[in-house]
């Protein structure tokens, strides 16, 4: 077989992924994405450590004007049972940070790169930052959903306020578990 018989037979057999087209911003105007972020986190709070499991469900609209529109539901099961905060709202103009009350305070951002959209904020010590990753499979938009905190200065603790009643906690680490995410988009009419 020519060399060139070989690299198309190549190409036919590589993973449609291979061919899959950069995501851009205007793709994603009007759709709405739901996420549920999954992880298990050490905790420390008036110097008693303890374990929790956190489900955050994060439902955002991007609008034509490059904002966002976002609610963030969080529950804990804690060690004396499941609680639930009150969830986080706003409006986000893209690379555009504001001050955000929520978690003792901090800033936060949203922003879009390379296929992906970003939401990074900051707390009283440390930071967190989500990224929702879209690729497009057979004609329609998926997304992935990956998490990570921040230690500031790479190692004083991640501290915040508690999102149920509003004391200081410290985040000792955090692990996402499987957490899944979708988009839907508007069908024109």
């Amino acid at each position: 077989m020519a060399r060139r018989e070989v690299l198309l037979l190549l190409l036919m057999l590589a993973p449609s992924e291979a061919f899959a087209e950069t995501i851009t911003l205007s793709d994603l105007a009007g759709a709405a994405i739901e996420a549920n972020i999954n992880r298990r986190q050490n905790m420390q709070r008036d110097g008693r450590s303890y374990s929790i499991r956190t489900h955050q469900n994060w439902k955002f609209e991007i609008n034509a004007d490059n904002s966002i529109d976002m609610t963030v539901n969080t529950t804990f099961e804690t060690p004396r049972g499941a609680r639930k905060a009150p969830p986080n709202s706003g409006r986000f103009s893209l690379d555009d940070a504001r001050d955000v009350m929520s978690r003792g305070g901090g800033k936060g951002i949203w922003n879009f790169d390379d296929g992906a959209l970003h939401f990074t904020r900051t707390f009283p010590s440390g930071a967190y930052r989500a990224h929702f990753t879209f690729s497009r499979v057979d004609g329609e938009l998926w997304c992935e959903v990956t998490e990570a905190f921040a230690r500031q200065d790479g190692n004083r603790p991640i501290t915040l306020a508690s999102p149920v009643d509003g004391a200081k906690v410290t985040i000792i680490d955090s692990q996402q578990e499987p957490s899944d995410c979708k988009v839907n988009v508007a069908k024109p009419q």
